[in-house]
């Protein structure tokens, strides 16, 4: 039931006269399609795909995180109230999305608009992650030469997706190995870790 539910909202937001795409070429939410997601598709369909992001996540001794495309906020606000010593930070490019994160985190994380290549805080950031919002990117190698700016020393940024290895249900909302690791060939960053677990992939990637 997940899955149909996931699906739908893939060709809805597809045909959805609200979702727009900014001059970067990244894809955004409008009123409707964030509600959807935010109400319905997003914590049905992917429960368990989140539960493995903040539970690899966890296990870090990340103290400052940055995610990236975090829609309704799901991820950040789990993690904040796990741990209420990390200092957490979300960016999207929509102020919809962003509406429905503000109601979910409850000020305690500090969000604001933006995208993989625009980031408004001054600061920098022990890990920035980024859960099934990677594949929408545009511009994945700028991406990441830019947001490595904003890692201190020794961190890392962390890509969750769905994987494309076995049998995939989501098409282009999906990643396989070679992609993650090709996105990140001349970026100057390394690959420190590739991880397939039932259905996700998660990439690590650091400064060489």
């Amino acid at each position: 039931m997940a899955i149909r539910m996931h699906c739908a909202f893939l060709i809805l937001g597809n045909k959805d006269t609200s979702m727009e795409l900014d001059l970067e070429g990244e894809e955004t939410f409008g009123k409707a399609t964030s509600w959807l997601y935010a109400k319905l598709v997003g914590p049905a369909a992917n429960h368990i795909f989140y539960k493995f992001v903040i539970s690899d996540i966890m296990k870090s001794k990340a103290r400052s995180i940055l995610d990236v495309g975090t829609g309704p906020g799901l991820v950040p606000a789990e993690l904040a109230a796990k741990n209420q010593k990390l200092a957490v930070y979300a960016v999207d490019p929509s102020p919809y999305m962003l509406g429905h994160a503000r109601k979910r985190t409850r000020g305690k994380v500090k969000l604001a608009i933006g995208y993989s290549l625009s980031v408004p805080f001054r600061r920098k950031f022990d890990m920035i992650i980024s859960s099934a919002s990677f594949h929408h990117w545009a511009h994945k190698k700028e991406s990441l030469i830019y947001l490595a700016r904003f890692l201190n020393k020794g961190g890392e940024i962390r890509i969750y997706e769905f994987s494309k290895h076995g049998v995939s249900l989501f098409g282009s909302h999906s990643m396989s190995i070679e992609q993650l690791r090709s996105a990140a060939e001349g970026t100057g960053l390394k690959v420190k870790g590739i991880l397939v677990s039932r259905g996700r992939v998660r990439a690590i990637y650091s400064k060489g």
